[in-house]
């Protein structure tokens, strides 16, 4: 397989995955491999949607290119006899079989792990989890928002008298979709080296928990717990984000070091405030914080963000706007590196078929690795089943007849 732009061949040529479940980790997952070159083929059905279909609430169904594209897109209803034979007819042509039911579900539809390793013996599984497989928690339901509670991230989220604040958004799933990709990859790799397979576990609480790395070690080695910092850094001094000229305007600036702090006076002009013995040291601005900011907020707040990241940066002191939505639009880098691009997508509706849906135009990312020989591929984004024709004609054998018996009777729906 060759990548949209290119003769070079992609990372993973040959390899065909079967995506089974929603929301945000798995199909993420099914995105990168299908950029890298793996026939992804994603299996849903139009009776029971994933709520990611919805997203964003503005404009249903414009946010799914970025977990969908680059993948063959099939309906098809597991719960019944027919459909279930279907997936296990898929699972018998496929490397790997990815999942993030639950197994007594599995087990229900008659397609849980043993099955899948009876019909392909060497088959790749992947389970992704809420909070494990095993254990005291295993049978618990989870998302991620709930996760950053129980991985400790909500508690270093915040400012520092508030209670603990989340990110508005499953944190976890992000890190997951990411985990999983390279899991896969490496259990490819070890099968092609010693012909043995794998079964992996992914837990979204454990990729929670892996962020939390230094805290660990913090109490571990000091025995101090978490702290809630707002926007501060437990080191640089300033760090922070201050408000300029406009509406919801602000710009991040960080020094690591006096050597920033005297380029940070510099290019305020090096008032008479900033000259004051208490902010010649890192520990001196540590100690007086707060009116610190406070006067680089009265020097920032009548400025034009951009202008000033670009003075501030060629002072050499790390700054950058707080970036909204259209800025990343009109984004030179970013489209000098053609990470936005423009795609086709369509406004879902519940309990209509989505080959009725409205279909749409916008704009979605590009994977933002980069690899000179084996080149990312953007890839063709499919309405939910769109490829249903190639999958069980040219890939299963069907006739068109007998696709159309399964479509009449419900199975591929």
């Amino acid at each position: 397989m060759t990548t949209d732009a290119t003769n070079k061949p992609s990372a993973l040529p040959g390899i065909r995955v079967v995506e089974f479940g929603p929301y945000v980790a798995l199909p993420l997952t099914g995105r990168i491999l299908g950029s890298l070159g793996a026939e992804v083929i994603k299996v849903e059905t139009n009776k029971v949607l994933d709520e990611m279909a919805f997203i964003p609430a503005w404009s249903r169904g414009a946010g799914q290119p970025e977990y969908q594209r680059a993948k063959r897109r099939i309906t098809l209803d597991v719960r019944t006899d027919a459909g279930r034979d279907l997936m296990l007819d898929l699972v018998r042509i496929s490397d790997v079989f990815m999942t993030n039911f639950r197994r007594n579900v599995l087990d229900r539809w008659g397609i849980d792990f043993p099955e899948i390793r009876k019909q392909r013996p060497d088959a790749i599984i992947m389970w992704q989890t809420g909070l494990g497989g095993h254990g005291p928690y295993y049978t618990y339901k989870s998302f991620g928002i709930l996760v950053q509670h129980l991985s400790g991230v909500s508690l270093m989220t915040g400012l520092p008298d508030d209670p603990p604040g989340v990110v508005n958004t499953s944190y976890s799933d992000y890190h997951t979709g990411v985990f999983q990709p390279a899991g896969i990859i490496a259990a490819l790799m070890r099968r092609r080296l010693t012909g043995k397979t794998a079964t992996l576990e992914s837990s979204i609480f454990k990729s929670g928990v892996a962020t939390g790395g230094p805290a660990l070690l913090d109490y571990q080695v000091n025995g101090r717990g978490p702290q809630r910092r707002g926007n501060r850094d437990a080191w640089a001094v300033p760090h922070g984000v201050y408000p300029c000229a406009g509406h919801d305007r602000y710009i991040a600036i960080a020094v690591a070091d006096d050597e920033q702090w005297q380029r940070l006076r510099q290019a305020m002009g090096d008032p008479t405030w900033a000259a004051a013995p208490e902010y010649a040291t890192r520990i001196g601005r540590r100690r007086n914080e707060d009116t610190l900011d406070s006067a680089i907020a009265e020097w920032t707040r009548d400025q034009d963000s951009t202008t000033l990241m670009s003075l501030l940066q060629s002072k050499g002191v790390p700054a950058g706007i707080v970036a909204q939505g259209e800025d990343l639009n009109e984004s030179k880098h970013l489209q000098s590196r053609t990470f936005y691009q423009e795609t086709r997508y369509w406004e879902a509706q519940r309990d209509v078929k989505a080959t009725e849906w409205t279909e749409g135009e916008s704009v979605s990312w590009s994977i933002p690795a980069r690899m000179s020989e084996t080149p990312v591929s953007f890839g063709k984004y499919s309405n939910i089943g769109e490829d249903n024709a190639f999958v069980f004609g040219n890939l299963l054998g069907m006739s068109p007849a007998e696709i159309g018996r399964l479509e009449a009777s419900g199975v591929i729906y």
